[in-house]
């Protein structure tokens, strides 16, 4: 049987719903959890791949990325924002998701180079308005219900303030995969997985606005305008900046080459 994660975001239902449908010839098991709990459960080798922070490809490099795949968008993302009580410039206190990796960082990366602050970051639940009662901002990822929250709130979207820093997408996350768990078999299950997910957007934005209780224009909105599940060269150098930036940063301790299988070898139909 395959072990598969992956968040249980909105994001993700294109990349992995299939595993559910009745067209799904495959024996899995799909494990939901957050993004910082995937990464771990990666690492202890409770799963053999799973649909996660791309900040993790950078700390573990017996990860193999599954090329062709990601959650990437160009511009604003809309649900990975900052919230703040002041202007970002003025910020002393943040308080961090801790249901994240790859936003945790890619806020450090903007407040230095963007707005030339280093607050003092503080790990936290993803209770908002916990947040910002004891600290001047948060950042939330994932929740698409977090619009006009606070009158006197404003939100940066971070997927916007990267775009505007490089012009570049930004990758999200991607499938991962334990070296030992990498076959023909699970690439190509992956895209077939994809290929169905990405054609059926539409479906897929008005069964899970019901479900998650969104506006069914959000839910539209964002899977067919704002989602991006492709990796090409542009992402590839979005992805490779932002590694570039972590390491500037001191966020990551070495720089080394990002695995991926290759495609002409291992990929049926992408």
């Amino acid at each position: 049987m395959l072990r598969i994660g992956s968040v249980p975001y909105l994001n993700a239902k294109p990349l992995v719903d299939w595993f559910h449908s009745a067209e799904c010839d495959v024996d899995v098991e799909i494990i939901y959890a957050v993004p910082s709990k995937l990464a771990q459960m990666l690492r202890d080798g409770e799963l053999d791949v799973a649909n996660v922070s791309i900040f993790e490809s950078f700390q573990n490099p017996r990860l193999v990325l599954i090329p062709n795949i990601s959650i990437s968008a160009t511009g604003a993302v809309k649900s990975v924002r900052l919230f703040s009580k002041m202007p970002l410039s003025e910020l002393k206190t943040v308080a961090l998701d801790t249901s994240s990796l790859t936003s945790v960082a890619l806020t450090k990366i903007l407040l230095r180079e963007v707005f030339r602050v280093e607050p003092d970051y503080h790990h936290h639940a993803p209770d908002i308005n916990e947040m910002l009662r004891h600290y001047d901002a948060g950042l939330i990822i994932g929740d698409l219900k977090l619009f006009d929250l606070l009158s006197a709130t404003q939100s940066y979207d971070l997927g916007l303030g990267w775009f505007d820093l490089t012009g570049l997408p930004f990758v999200y996350a991607a499938w991962l995969a334990r070296e030992e768990s990498l076959s023909k078999e699970l690439v190509e299950t992956l895209h077939r997985a994809k290929v169905w997910g990405v054609a059926r957007r539409e479906a897929l934005a008005e069964l899970w606005a019901e479900r998650m209780s969104l506006p069914l224009e959000r839910s539209r909105d964002y899977l067919l305008n704002v989602m991006d599940y492709d990796l090409g060269e542009k992402h590839l150098e979005g992805l490779l900046l932002y590694q570039e930036k972590c390491y500037h940063h001191g966020l990551i301790s070495e720089l080394f080459d990002l695995k991926s299988v290759a495609i002409s070898s291992m990929i049926a139909s992408a």
